[in-house]
């Protein structure tokens, strides 16, 4: 690989900006090192005279752009997710984010300063607004609290969200959304995504193009996320809606330091807060993926940090749960709703993103902003079958048409469809396995209780994505 600024490789780069005095250019660049113990992050600045054309064509920054400059139409926001992931975001924020703002001439706002301990700002820049958040609910509160001012007064909101996939359903259910289509009518917030999850699914989907067609598989999650804040631009969110039976309620956890990504069990209180609906923009499943969601999220499991997941998919796929239940499928042509024809299943997830992780495709045909609601789904097999297929899916979505012969002779296969709307129903005593999974929000639904998922025809968030990635 090229090194255009001493040992800066191409893939480090996040940015280039043109100086006066004297003439050139300030590269940024972000490293990353990783240990099994630790992951730092360290953002460098390395001044050049000249530059290659396709470098500046690529990186050169010539103004801020809009959407990140503060004013009486916008407000620019950081949000600093501290539990998202295994709890980096706050370093990145510290090491990366911040300093380079600031390089930007964006800087925290006088309000924000006494709490990062940071002596007064003297700059004359754009300031934005931080939140760190302090529990579970912080973001929801946070997304509340955008929407206060007279309708049709509001301000536009940027919000640059270090978090995970989660921090993004909370985005989209945290204000109440008013009857008559009052909504479609105000500005959504846009939302910038530096992804310090664990899986970021939809940042993974968002920019898949983008590594397919620059072959840029070497470049990381936060160095394509931090471009992509710096030159991206502005698209709606396809989302859709979750409703639940009544007696359904939201499963969650909170420890009393919210800074600890990986609580001792002792420490940590299980909330059950009922619930009727939510938003989502990436995934609505039921079955071995929302199991696996939940059961890493327990105290049991969260104290092993990353490796948790690992732990808990190798206890599911000795138990090999089916899951009895009834699923329910509304095509998009309209027609009647069909019933799978089987009581028993593995599998059954709903998504609107290509991928679960960078390199897990669970839905091949998606395409980033279609805004089609695809299901995957399969029947209750060993604990053998549901790894073949998921290593399948870390093949490329090759998952996608595998058949086989069960054991009394049935044809089996993994299905495939894009649906309108799907209906799950839950006929499970053991509440232990009622529990569905809306974007990493876990809820628990009553026996013979169901939940039902489909298409949201207008759009509650702005998502920032690749220049090159133009909406549908």
């Amino acid at each position: 690989m090229a090194t255009p600024i001493g040992s800066t490789k191409t893939e480090e780069i996040v940015c280039i900006v043109a100086r006066t005095k004297p003439s050139g250019y300030n590269v940024f660049s972000l490293k990353e090192t990783s240990t099994e113990e630790h992951k730092s992050f360290q953002l460098s600045s390395h001044q050049a005279a000249d530059l290659s054309q396709s470098l500046l064509d690529e990186f050169l920054i010539d103004e801020i752009p809009e959407y990140l400059r503060s004013s009486p139409a916008r407000r620019v926001h950081v949000v600093v997710s501290t539990q998202s992931g295994t709890g980096l975001a706050l370093d990145f924020y510290n090491a990366v984010l911040n300093p380079l703002l600031q390089s930007l001439g964006l800087s925290s706002a006088e309000k924000n300063r006494d709490l990062l301990g940071l002596p007064a700002n003297t700059t004359d820049g754009n300031s934005y607004d931080l939140t760190i958040t302090q529990d579970a609910q912080s973001i929801r509160k946070f997304a509340k609290e955008l929407n206060q001012g007279v309708r049709g007064q509001e301000p536009g909101h940027t919000v640059i969200l270090l978090s995970g996939d989660g921090g993004v359903v909370e985005m989209l259910n945290g204000k109440e959304r008013g009857d008559g289509g009052n909504e479609s009518r105000e500005l959504p917030p846009l939302i910038a995504i530096l992804p310090l999850g664990t899986g970021n699914a939809l940042f993974h989907s968002l920019h898949k193009p983008i590594h397919a067609s620059h072959g840029s598989s070497q470049v990381s999650a936060l160095v394509l996320g931090l471009r992509t804040l710096l030159r991206g631009h502005g698209a709606p969110l396809p989302s859709f809606s979750a409703s639940f039976s009544p007696g359904s309620g939201s499963v969650s956890y909170s420890n009393s330091d919210a800074t600890d990504p990986a609580p001792s069990p002792e420490g940590v209180e299980e909330h059950f807060d009922s619930i009727s609906h939510l938003y989502g923009a990436i995934v609505a499943s039921y079955g071995f993926h929302s199991q696996l969601v939940w059961e890493s999220d327990t105290p049991e499991y969260r104290k092993h940090g990353d490796k948790r997941f690992g732990m808990v998919a190798a206890e599911l796929l000795k138990e090999s749960h089916a899951y009895n239940t009834t699923v329910q499928l509304t095509y998009t042509d309209g027609s009647t709703p069909q019933q799978l024809d089987r009581d028993q299943h593995a599998y059954v997830l709903a998504t609107m993103v290509s991928n679960l992780e960078k390199a897990f495709t669970i839905s091949p045909a998606s395409k980033p902003l279609d805004g089609k609601l695809r299901l995957v789904h399969f029947g209750a097999v060993s604990g053998q079958k549901t790894m073949d297929i998921m290593m399948q899916a870390y093949a490329g979505g090759k998952h996608v048409g595998m058949q086989w012969t069960t054991d009394d002779g049935k044809e089996e296969q993994v299905g495939y469809d894009e649906i309108q709307e799907v209906k799950v129903t839950t006929l499970e005593e053991d509440a232990r396995w009622r529990k569905v999974c809306i974007d990493g929000a876990i809820v628990e639904l009553p026996r013979g209780g169901s939940m039902v998922v489909k298409t949201e025809e207008i759009s509650h968030l702005q998502i920032l994505v690749d220049r090159s990635l133009k909406p549908i």
